[in-house]
């Protein structure tokens, strides 16, 4: 289980705070005791009112081809969560509030390693 800590949230708290969809997930997030599993359907339901009839591995999936791309990605290996979650949001029609969760479990897990980025020289 993906889990961000109550540092990390700080942290993201500075970075987005211009984003009150981004600050809402991070609320739930933090809410969640700092699991992703949990915080993804939950946001699912608030931001859409429907049942989340997907997972967190599923919502990944969804979003890999729009995280993947190379200006979001080198923005997530950064830390620069805001123009990774816009690309997520826009890419597969979600609220900023899941793509926000996307964007940080993409984060947490290495965007090179979920992308499966060569490292240079292999």
């Amino acid at each position: 289980m993906l889990t961000v800590t109550p540092e990390e949230i700080t942290q993201f708290r500075s970075q987005l705070a211009n984003s009150p969809g981004a600050l809402a997930a991070l609320d739930t997030i933090e809410e969640c005791e700092g699991y992703l599993d949990d915080a993804i359907p939950l946001l699912v339901m608030r931001e859409t009112a429907q049942e989340a009839d997907r997972g967190l591995n599923d919502w990944l999936e969804k979003s890999r081809q729009f995280v993947c791309q190379e200006e979001v990605r080198q923005a997530l290996e950064s830390g620069l969560l805001a123009p990774a979650i816009e690309a997520v949001a826009i890419g597969i029609a979600i609220p900023p509030g899941i793509a926000t969760a996307l964007s940080i479990c993409v984060f947490k897990l290495s965007a090179k390693k979920f992308c499966k980025v060569p490292e240079s020289g292999d």
